[in-house]
């Protein structure tokens, strides 16, 4: 009797983890993944950023870029109005210098 208890809670156990695995996988393809890709694709941008490039920053003011140092970048916004912005504040890059 004792062995039949037993071996129900098991049974239940087991039955959980077999509902448990596929939403652990499902959230994996359908958050995780995605958001590790965007990331990966945000920090390629952010290397292959250069001088003459048209960005749009995540607080939605457009500039070109001036100079890039280690962590930090100088915007244009308008003819003699510049500033300093962190690298990773760019969201976008809009045009590439020719």
């Amino acid at each position: 009797m004792f062995l039949l208890q037993e071996f129900s809670g098991n049974s239940n156990f087991l039955r959980s983890l077999l509902v448990f695995v596929p939403v652990i996988a499902i959230f994996w393809f359908l958050v995780i993944s995605p958001q590790r890709k965007e990331e990966k694709n945000k920090k390629e941008m952010i290397k292959n950023l250069k001088k003459g490039d048209k960005v749009l920053t995540i607080g939605g003011i457009f500039g070109v870029v001036k100079k890039l140092g280690d962590t930090d970048v100088i915007l244009e916004l308008s003819p003699n109005n510049e500033a300093v912005f962190i690298k990773n504040s760019i969201d976008k890059v809009l045009s590439e210098k020719k």
